[in-house]
């Protein structure tokens, strides 16, 4: 049997603050290790790759299962931001042919999407900006949809961040293959659940129009895609055994709602909608299950 190519993927991750950002790449590190994991996504291997990534997996653990975070990085030079690194081996899936893919990643602090748009701050987030044109992939992690969030907040990131891309692709024409996955984290959540299926139409077109409209018209359906995950799903979507409460638990202990949060029920956990913006960033192609 021919073995295949893997494709490569350098992708870079923002969001504003608690997006889920970190709890997203310790669940990339951590989840194929779980028995039920292995049962639901036979063949399936993820492995970390690299110190900064091989550091992640072994506080993935703390981080899933009791609301650890890794140490803030904000304000420091942007050389100095950890890479993770990730060997993806998917198997066959509905017909489409096993791959593997090369993910060379890292996280920008909250803070930067917050001072993105703000002219007095462009010196400080020039480095990450430009940091963002040497990736060929980015994934917007969003999971906010309060109006004000919608108006002073995303849309003018976006904007700023169209801006650079349009005034960029005339020096560069490679950066029109550019890609851009637009993520709505913490789909576990009651009233989002069960939108996930359509994220586009039932997430962000309903709870976020400024931003969607904004984007559509800006930018074209091969450069941009709309996707939902959740980190830590609820506590089971079968038919037999349904219970669509959030498998995650938020510790009354005075600290920011949902920033320490972690598993519920470790045996009963399925993660929800961690590869498909990757699959996507990295071929171009859907991938046609929802449970990935």
């Amino acid at each position: 049997m021919i073995r295949q190519t893997p494709k490569s993927a350098e992708i870079r991750i923002l969001g504003p603050r608690q997006s889920g950002k970190t709890t997203y790449l310790a669940t990339l590190a951590y989840f194929p290790h779980q028995k039920q994991v292995k049962q639901l996504y036979a063949g399936m291997e993820i492995t970390p790759v690299g110190e900064d990534a091989e550091r992640l997996g072994r506080m993935a653990e703390d981080i899933i299962m009791q609301g650890n975070k890794l140490a803030g990085n904000f304000k420091i030079n942007i050389d100095y931001l950890p890479f993770y690194f990730f060997r993806i081996k998917i198997p066959s899936i509905k017909g489409m042919p096993p791959i593997e893919i090369e993910l060379n990643t890292r996280d920008y602090p909250g803070e930067i999407f917050h001072e993105i748009p703000l002219p007095h701050k462009q010196s400080e987030v020039e480095p990450y900006i430009d940091d963002l044109f040497t990736a060929n992939a980015w994934m917007v992690m969003l999971t906010d949809w309060e109006p004000g969030r919608d108006k002073t907040l995303y849309k003018p990131a976006f904007k700023k961040l169209c801006d650079e891309i349009f005034k960029k692709e005339k020096i560069n024409p490679e950066i029109k293959n550019l890609r851009i996955a637009v993520v709505m984290s913490k789909c576990e959540r009651g009233e989002l659940w069960p939108c996930r299926l359509d994220p586009e139409e039932d997430l962000f077109k309903v709870r976020l129009p400024e931003t969607y409209d904004f984007l559509k018209t800006k930018l074209s359906p091969q450069r941009l895609k709309f996707f939902a995950c959740s980190s830590f799903g609820v506590l089971s979507d079968r038919i037999d055994d349904f219970d669509p409460r959030p498998n995650r638990y938020i510790p009354d202990d005075g600290s920011i709602s949902e920033y320490h949060a972690f598993l519920r029920m470790p045996e009963q956990w399925q993660p929800y909608g961690l590869i498909a913006p990757i699959y996507w960033l990295s071929t171009g192609r859907i991938l046609h299950d929802h449970r990935l």
